[in-house]
């Protein structure tokens, strides 16, 4: 405060285990769009400061790639500036948690053994090798950097300055700042605050959207996002991490790949790679109808698609042959891949018999996929719920992390036996009988399919005088 920072009705609660809090002062409280924090732009370490650094310059310099490189330059400047006894950023520093423990890039093995069967543990060991990278290659432009900082150290700083900066615009530039005091608001949603760089008090300012009473903890929202992202950014999973709306962003990376047992493997490699997509993609998906859901559905689609299926597709969008006079519209033989067909014009069903094979594929890989974990979903419920691990442990975050996870395929697993049963459905008033239940008793995403893809698939084939026995087999 002695250098310009006002935050008059807040202090800081230490919970233990380098957690705490922002709450209002006793005897206080916040009014509706009052700032509540105004830190000066001399005691924010900004994106700029690094590059002006000897090493910063270096790094510019040479062009090497790094993985964050926002993030880098705020910790080179905090890396040399730190050794500065007589820093202005002295007590600033003295503030930051010593170790990093709760983030997953420090946690022990025994600690990474929580998350088994989940495809965090790779993105782990992904953003480690990262940093050491990262560190290796600034090593080799700027060799001082060893001197200032081992990698444990560099990791440190690397992880402080990726769960404590802020995307920020000063005086018309776009940057990112690590913001003192500022940086210590835990995350809540829906929002009660809001922050950004003032022009006019040229400060970092943080803003109530609403009344905030005595003892109260202040909080920030990190963002709307999966707690996947939180765990390996902030070092913690939320509990009930669901919008008001009911939408709950946490996501499962499905992964799909291509058989190389299809005789239709090479074309098909084409048709993927027109979406940038290798024979294996992963597909994070969410309990929600978005971009990605859909391009799974596309890649199911894809995935057990015969010759007569693919020919159905190109029919169905229009399309015709690569070549000028192509009248075949096929996947096989030469020439028959069409020039503009991508994954993505299989978002719309193309047969009941290929339903049957993806929705039949989209169940074996949520059953695989959570064979891969040591415990059941109602066992991580029952953790979670009793508190049999500590409330800020690692254990614990871990555990909300893989229920996230199971949540969404378990979803998709009984989305999948609905889809299958009713997709065979031969008596209209029992399919309209049980697309009632469905509409009463599933998810609105579940009800949607059936009402729209399996409607329109039976009432299409049926106008070709298929019935589903012989569409299954036809």
């Amino acid at each position: 405060m002695d250098n310009g920072g006002k935050f008059p009705k807040l202090e800081l609660r230490d919970y233990g285990d380098e957690v705490r809090g922002c709450h209002v002062r006793d005897g206080h409280s916040i009014g509706e769009e009052e700032i509540i924090i105004e830190i000066p732009l001399r005691c924010l370490i900004t994106v700029e400061m690094g590059k002006d650094t000897d090493i910063g310059r270096a790094i510019l310099q040479s062009n090497i790639e790094l993985d964050a490189p926002k993030h880098i330059f705020l910790m080179v400047f905090m890396l040399l500036d730190r050794h500065n006894s007589k820093s202005f950023f002295k007590p600033y520093y003295d503030i930051l948690p010593p170790t990093l423990n709760n983030m997953p890039i420090f946690w022990t093995p025994a600690e990474l053994n929580y998350l088994q069967g989940s495809y965090v543990l790779t993105q782990i060991h992904e953003r480690n090798a990262a940093i050491e990278a990262d560190y290796a290659a600034i090593c080799r432009i700027a060799p001082e950097m060893a001197q200032i900082a081992s990698l444990e150290e560099f990791k440190w700083a690397r992880m402080c300055a990726c769960s404590r900066n802020f995307g920020l615009i000063v005086n018309g530039l776009r940057t990112a700042a690590l913001v003192p005091y500022a940086d210590m608001l835990n995350h809540y949603r829906p929002r009660e605050t809001k922050w950004q760089f003032d022009d006019a008090l040229q400060g970092f300012t943080i803003t109530s959207l609403q009344h905030i009473g005595m003892g109260a903890q202040v909080y920030d929202s990190y963002g709307q996002k999966c707690n996947h992202r939180f765990l390996l950014n902030y070092g913690f999973s939320v509990e009930q991490n669901v919008e008001p709306d009911g939408f709950c962003p946490n996501e499962v990376p499905i992964l799909l790949q291509l058989r190389r047992s299809d005789p239709l493997y090479d074309h098909k490699c084409s048709y993927w790679r027109r979406e940038g997509s290798l024979p294996a993609k992963r597909i994070r998906v969410c309990v929600g109808e978005n971009d990605n859901s859909r391009l799974l559905f596309a890649l199911l689609r894809i995935i057990d698609a015969d010759q007569m299926d693919l020919d159905a597709l190109l029919r169905a969008s229009g399309g015709v042959g690569m070549f000028p006079g192509s009248t075949s519209g096929g996947f096989g033989g030469s020439g028959s891949i069409n020039s503009y067909r991508t994954i993505r014009d299989a978002q719309t069903a193309i047969s009941v018999r290929n339903e049957l094979k993806a929705i039949a594929l989209l169940l074996a890989t949520c059953d695989e996929h959570l064979s891969k974990y040591p415990t059941l979903y109602k066992d991580d419920v029952e953790a979670i719920s009793t508190g049999r691990f500590p409330p800020f442990s690692n254990q614990m975050h871990a555990c909300i992390q893989v229920r996230g996870e199971k949540e969404v395929l378990l979803f998709y697993k009984d989305f999948a036996k609905t889809a299958l049963d009713v997709l065979v459905i031969e008596d209209p008033q029992i399919f309209h009988d049980t697309l009632e239940g469905i509409r009463l008793n599933k998810h609105n995403i579940v009800y949607q399919y059936v009402r729209n893809t399996v409607l329109r698939l039976r009432q299409e084939e049926e106008a070709a005088g298929l019935s589903p026995v012989r569409r299954a087999i036809v």
